[in-house]
């Protein structure tokens, strides 16, 4: 079989045996390619192990949110014996901040904020919160993962065309969008951390005083199926609609601009 030899990267003599050199058949190739491909092969293995983590708290989250596997009742009769001063609030963010980050379930403390606290002061408690969580998760992801948006799939790339400030917001104000996914997807995709925080602040903010307000309103007896009436799920569905308009709004007023921006004309020649 004819081969050659290597005497360094690039030294190359065709011959069918010399002794005391390495012989490989084939074309030749540079030493430092071999270990390259292997740590190319390595990194996108465990860039796949690390969003298939992900993708199981995510799951893991959304079931047991699903199945109510904690009784919000027991937590919030639990919590009306601590209801006296700060400690239940900073308690109440530290658990959605260490919950949220690993993509867990915080409606339990949605109902302990929502019933022992008056509307604004619920909301602060959970826009803070939730917000730190949020921010949690983002960093979790992003130091996880650390993909390039570049090389990123198609999947990635699409919601990070559209993870502009408006659609952000709406996603949060949407009701019944996994939070999850979206702190999981910001922090792969490493969107610009101060839109991603403002709107996950705002979003956050209007609606826990919305489902606060309903919960206000009945608190006597007050169950989930007060927080899908219409007169609850209306308001968020018309601002999460209204957002996405500002979005397309923004967009062709941005596109208009830059047809009617005149291009330069050459300078004429001396």
């Amino acid at each position: 079989m004819w081969c050659h030899v290597v005497k360094g990267p690039t030294d190359i003599i065709p011959t069918d045996h010399v002794p005391g050199h390495s012989h490989v058949c084939g074309r030749p190739r540079n030493p430092d390619s071999w270990l390259r491909s292997i740590v190319n092969i390595s990194s996108r293995q465990g860039r796949r192990r690390q969003l298939a983590l992900l993708a199981v708290l995510i799951t893991a989250g959304i079931a047991l949110e699903v199945f109510g596997v904690v009784d919000w009742r027991e937590t919030v009769e639990w919590a009306r014996g601590h209801a006296g001063g700060w400690q239940l609030a900073l308690a109440i963010v530290l658990a959605q901040l260490a919950l949220y980050t690993f993509a867990q379930p915080g409606s339990t403390l949605f109902w302990v904020a929502a019933l022992l606290y008056s509307p604004p002061v619920a909301t602060l408690i959970l826009t803070t919160g939730g917000t730190s969580g949020a921010l949690g998760a983002y960093l979790f992801a992003r130091r996880l993962t650390r993909l390039d948006p570049a090389r990123a799939q198609p999947g990635f790339r699409l919601i990070e065309r559209h993870g502009d400030f408006f659609t952000l917001c709406a996603l949060r104000i949407l009701p019944g969008m996994p939070h999850s996914v979206i702190n999981y997807a910001s922090g792969i995709l490493a969107l610009p951390l101060p839109r991603f925080l403002f709107a996950t602040a705002l979003g956050l903010a209007v609606k826990s005083y919305l489902y606060a307000s309903a919960i206000d309103v009945a608190i006597d007896a007050a169950t989930p199926s007060d927080l899908v009436r219409i007169e609850v799920l209306g308001p968020l569905i018309l601002i999460a609609l209204v957002l996405l308009l500002g979005r397309f709004a923004v967009n062709r007023a941005a596109r208009a601009r830059s047809t009617r921006r005149p291009t330069p004309r050459p300078e004429p020649r001396r």
